[in-house]
């Protein structure tokens, strides 16, 4: 699985010619970090502990502002640095995250799709029936992050695990003929997202490793989604766009740790 996206990292790694990555997005930091620990390369370790986050994506949280007025954004919460600091694994960054709970579960209340079982963007998008993958995709790995981060006493986690196990069964069903999600979840004439599509296999792999999901309920989407986004074609999508990058690193070191 790994052989897969290391020539792509090295490729990075190689052009700085430092062994150090400049990150557009704090997806590929967590992705570095995910492949560190997958293949036991401290290279990627380092990366990842060294990548300077640069760009719009790394937005500041203020809590007391998502979802607490009119205009409720996923995109508040879901692109905010806080949400994708640190590594996966640790106290600090899971205390960073779990921080995160009211603001996290006001956005569900608030844009979460009972029926479609799928975020909407905004409050002005409630009642229709058009679910963006890119935002779908990060939602349900930050619910897998949400999850980890809380301890597993706490009821809030089970909210997350519930809203997981809920939203999963849309992105099954949504999965196109390609094997791919589409830039619009209810549309498949859209063009295929590439990084929603790693952020969806990597969800779906976390889920059957951690028993979340069931084998009936996931594998066959996480493997086909696998094997169509590891084609040389495929690939080259993710060169140059770090988020996806990011999201692919993480589905491959999902994947590497298969336990079923």
């Amino acid at each position: 699985m790994l052989e897969v996206v290391t020539p792509l990292v090295e490729r990075r790694l190689a052009a700085n010619g430092q062994g150090r990555i400049e990150a557009g997005h704090p997806l590929l930091p967590l992705g570095l970090d995910a492949l560190g620990r997958a293949s036991g390369d401290p290279r990627y370790f380092t990366a990842a502990a060294q990548a300077k986050v640069t760009g719009a994506e790394t937005i500041p949280i203020t809590i007391p502002r998502i979802c607490a007025g009119s205009d409720c954004r996923s995109n508040d919460l879901l692109r905010g640095s806080d949400l994708w600091v640190g590594p996966w694994v640790g106290e600090s960054g899971r205390a960073k995250v779990a921080s995160l709970d009211l603001a996290f579960r006001r956005m569900a209340l608030t844009l979460f799709d009972r029926e479609a079982l799928l975020f909407h963007a905004n409050e002005d998008a409630i009642g229709e029936r058009h679910f963006d993958a890119k935002i779908n995709a990060t939602a349900f790995a930050a619910l897998t992050r949400m999850v980890d981060a809380l301890p597993a006493e706490d009821l809030a986690r089970l909210e997350y695990v519930a809203l997981y196990r809920e939203m999963a069964r849309t992105v099954t069903r949504t999965q196109g003929p390609d094997a791919l999600w589409h830039a619009r979840l209810d549309d498949g004439s859209t063009p295929a997202d590439m990084g929603a599509s790693a952020l969806f296999v990597f969800g779906l792999t976390w889920g059957l490793n951690t028993g979340m999901l069931s084998f009936n309920e996931g594998e066959s989407a996480a493997l086909n989604g696998w094997d169509a986004l590891r084609t040389p074609d495929r690939l080259a999508a993710f060169e140059h766009d770090d988020a996806a990058l990011g999201a692919l690193l993480l589905a491959s070191a999902q994947m590497a740790e298969r336990r079923w």
